[in-house]
């Protein structure tokens, strides 16, 4: 089971877009795909001011829904995006909960935890590890990595979760950074990596990071070419750390932004966009607000992108081939999670194509 540097680990909310984009994947796709899952807080009810559901129920289909979509190929799972004090009605913690449900139905996951995580994750975890025996994720800031005591932190957490670095996977998450200067950015990098036994002695090291705008109002329509710093960023990395360094694993967080927020959708009018990669970088197309204008303009979006140079064709992915599709009036022009599986879709499969261009020999 485990993680190369050919594989690609999308970060990925657990949401319908995302879960539908994974089980759209072609077979060859999905073997060279590792996502990180993170689990995100039941959706906010602001008229009545108190979460739509409670935690029990907005976990209680994920490992039937993952086993329906993902089977039993990795995943990695994180749930630090719920309230640190989250429990559920019995008092067990949704990590454990999430893991003991999944692994009853065949599915191969490794819990993720951070260094800044309380004692009732951490115990957990130690608890989801002693059951399916997968080992941790440790997901650190370039911040932690940075601190002169990052592996004396590393081998007390490991300790207090009753595993070895052997059993872990590091994830390196530089998040959104200030991806200018780049060779700065490289530098600081390199050294935090060469600096730390952790890293090198870990079962893999996966650097992750995001260029991604944060608000499509960031974007000018009527499409907009945005660059994955992300990417150029890892293969300067590469070529800086040269071969004295263990190989590195790629993660980004495919077609959106790091963090997570809940915005009252009473008062947001979102645009009709489809995002789409291409070489180095995305082409956004963006229309108008979908609550006033409607759907409709989506199929005049395809347009835009099946009509730019970076179009790679139908058949390179079914997110493609979905946009092609709606530019004839074949496919709807769907929803708000129909965009977020076909952009999703189409971005994991360019990120693997890339990685195997990449990485052959």
């Amino acid at each position: 089971m485990p993680i190369t540097n050919t594989d690609y680990v999308p970060i990925l909310k657990w949401r319908q877009g995302e879960y539908q984009a994974l089980f759209r994947l072609p077979d060859a796709v999905k073997d060279k795909t590792v996502p990180l899952i993170e689990i995100t807080p039941p959706d906010f009810d602001f008229e009545a001011w108190t979460p739509s559901k409670s935690i029990d129920d907005h976990v209680a289909k994920f490992a039937v829904r993952f086993r329906a979509k993902w089977g039993r190929r990795l995943a990695l799972l994180d749930c630090g995006l719920l309230d640190p004090a989250e429990v559920m009605l019995g008092g067990k913690h949704p990590m454990l909960y999430l893991c003991e449900e999944a692994f009853a139905r065949g599915a191969t996951i490794i819990p993720v935890i951070r260094l800044s995580s309380n004692a009732a994750y951490r115990a957990a975890v130690r608890a989801a590890n002693a059951l399916m025996h997968t080992g941790v994720i440790l997901r650190c800031s370039l911040d932690e990595a940075l601190d002169p005591d990052f592996d004396l932190n590393v081998d007390a957490a490991l300790q207090q979760l009753g595993v070895t670095i052997a059993d872990c996977d590091v994830v390196l998450d530089l998040e959104a950074p200030a991806w200018d200067p780049q060779d700065i950015l490289i530098n600081i990098v390199t050294a935090a990596i060469q600096a730390s036994n952790a890293m090198a002695t870990a079962r893999s090291l996966i650097l992750a990071g995001t260029s991604f705008p944060a608000s499509m109002a960031e974007v000018t329509g009527p499409i907009q070419f945005w660059p994955r710093r992300e990417w150029m960023f890892f293969r300067a990395l590469l070529a800086n750390l040269g071969g004295a360094t263990r190989k590195l694993t790629f993660a980004d967080y495919a077609i959106a932004a790091n963090g997570y927020s809940q915005m009252d959708m009473r008062k947001v009018k979102p645009s009709a966009t489809i995002r789409y990669a291409c070489d180095d970088g995305w082409i956004i197309a963006k229309g108008t607000n979908v609550r006033d204008n409607g759907f409709g303009q989506y199929r005049g979006c395809s347009g835009t992108v099946t009509g730019s140079a970076h179009f790679l064709g139908s058949g390179f992915s079914p997110g493609s081939d979905y946009i092609e599709q709606c530019r004839d009036g074949i496919a709807s022009t769907g929803s708000l999670s129909t965009w977020r599986w076909v952009g999703s879709n189409h971005h994991i499969t360019k990120v693997v194509a890339d990685l195997a261009t990449m990485c052959a020999p």
